[in-house]
């Protein structure tokens, strides 16, 4: 189960990074950003994996996975928040490479999916906060709603 999801991902970098190369770039300086978001992403999907880790903890019947998944996710949770402010940053840094490269054309589809995009990564950051000031089982919720909801807005600015 573990290596078809890691098989997924890796699908999911490759084809990523194919299509970016497939779109190509009008200068260094967007490939620049492009290869900055990809990094982000890739931040971005070992936060988001961290819920399907919780996930088969919470579906596995043999105890001896349980066991073990769970020792996995209480060392990924040290990071969870580094890697998401760090994936964040990044993210605003390509943004701001991306809108002063295209100053010029900003309301093309792509730019304004980016920008509704960044918007809710920003109220997905939000949602991590509450989560982190009082973790409710609400805000567990909404929380994992706003970082599927993201991630959904993601490959859509991706692949436009």
């Amino acid at each position: 189960m573990i290596a078809k999801w890691l098989t997924i991902n890796l699908i999911t970098v490759i084809t990523i990074i194919f299509w970016s190369l497939y779109q190509g770039y009008d200068s260094n300086y967007i490939l620049i950003g492009k290869m900055i978001a990809q990094a982000a992403f890739i931040l971005f999907l070992i936060n988001v994996n961290m819920y399907f880790v919780f996930l088969l903890i919470r579906k596995s019947k043999v105890r001896n996975v349980k066991v073990k998944l769970a020792k996995i996710s209480k060392r990924m949770m040290k990071y969870h928040i580094p890697i998401a402010v760090s994936a964040a940053s990044l993210i605003i840094v390509h943004a701001v490479i991306m809108f002063s490269a295209h100053f010029d054309h900003l309301w093309i589809t792509k730019t304004t999916s980016g920008m509704f995009t960044m918007c809710l990564m920003l109220l997905l950051m939000y949602s991590g906060l509450l989560r982190r000031w009082k973790a409710t089982g609400k805000r567990r919720k909404f929380h994992y709603v706003m970082a599927f909801l993201f991630l959904g807005f993601v490959f859509i600015h991706i692949f436009i």
